[in-house]
């Protein structure tokens, strides 16, 4: 097949195979959710006397259509927000395709972190189960040499996953459940559930460039006197990647009071990791911010397009994949026109969120 697992085990990889697996947040042993057999033994390994299912590990969030699992709009903004990522969301099995490991017509599912689980997944082209290193009602066991220690005769495989560094004693994910327009909290983990309710009442969309002080507050402040004016419930903010904590650029101020708005109080921010993980949708000003985001934070990748990218997408259009570029040390001409163009896009994209 090809080479996923350590020299430390050598027993041949195939569906009924049970690996230890790292999540990036936690240890887990999995098998393929094909496999009853394996299911069944590790069931009776962790002496699990109840019915509740597993959690399933999927690579991308289209691999719910394979299985039928039908995803309301306000659960589709959660994953984009935070998966990949330690969320796991309940969903209703409602074609029942996932019986052997359902719980009451309802499957636990979350994108993991690791870049390459989620590879060694889409490379076995089906889902795995994922549960913690422990005995039932037991504490889960974090470190890989005590794992190895005490339960090495519970796999068959260890995967090999060098893009972790492995840390010990991280929290489990937070498991919601969304009924009724409510969110339910099953278990809090390492995402707190008040981040997860903020962005589930108030999504944010977050504008980027280079250095937060031209383009992206430009599109920061127009967006917002247009959700505001339209009564939207989403918050916007701006960043960039170089240190903030700088003044809007004098031609970007000029020109948003031209148009009647007043960034004159702005400072610029330097994008963080956890100000990735609260925007529900980030929208660069060139594709090679996109991929610089995309390199400093993989787990962006469902909710980061180019503004022009995004705009075309609502459109259907072909994207030609066009850049706004930095009007920065330039005249006070080539910021109108490069605000003509962001409001051109942000009108599209506002009326859609409309």
């Amino acid at each position: 097949m090809f080479n996923i697992f350590t020299n430390q085990k050598k027993k041949e990889w195939n569906d009924d195979t049970i690996f230890l697996h790292h999540t990036r947040n936690m240890y887990g042993i999995g098998c393929s959710i094909n496999s009853k057999k394996a299911i069944n033994k590790i069931n009776k390994i962790k002496k699990r006397n109840d019915k509740k299912g597993f959690v399933i590990l999927i690579p991308e969030i289209n691999w719910l259509n394979r299985y039928g699992i039908s995803v309301p709009n306000d659960i589709k903004k959660i994953m984009q927000q935070f998966w990949p990522g330690n969320l796991t969301i309940i969903l209703h099995d409602t074609k029942n395709t996932l019986s052997h490991i359902s719980y009451k017509g309802k499957i636990a599912i979350r994108i993991p972190s690791s870049n390459s689980l989620r590879k060694f997944i889409k490379k076995s082209d089906h889902p795995i189960i994922s549960t913690s290193i422990n005995i039932s009602g037991e504490k889960p066991l974090s470190s890989k040499k005590e794992i190895l220690k005490l339960k090495d005769i519970w796999f068959d495989q260890i995967l090999k996953q060098d893009d972790i560094q492995f840390e010990e004693n991280l929290k489990p994910s937070t498991i919601i459940e969304i009924t009724d327009d409510d969110l339910l909290c099953l278990r809090e983990g390492s995402i707190p559930i008040s981040t997860i309710q903020f962005a589930y009442e108030k999504p944010m969309i977050l504008f980027m460039c280079t250095a937060n002080i031209c383009r992206s507050p430009m599109a920061h402040y127009l967006s917002k006197k247009m959700v505001q004016d339209k009564k939207l419930n989403f918050r916007i903010a701006s960043a960039g990647f170089l240190q903030g904590n700088h003044e809007i650029s004098e031609n970007s101020k000029l020109v948003l009071q031209e148009n009647g708005i007043d960034a004159s109080f702005h400072t610029s921010t330097q994008i963080t990791d956890q100000i990735a993980l609260d925007s529900w949708l980030i929208l660069t000003m060139t594709n090679n911010h996109k991929e610089m985001l995309l390199k400093m934070d993989p787990k962006t990748e469902n909710k980061v397009y180019t503004l022009t990218e995004y705009a075309d997408k609502i459109l259907k259009n072909v994207s030609i994949q066009s850049d706004v570029e930095d009007p920065y040390g330039l005249d006070i001409s080539f910021y109108r026109n490069t605000y003509e163009i962001i409001k051109e896009k942000i009108e599209v994209i506002v009326g859609f969120l409309q």
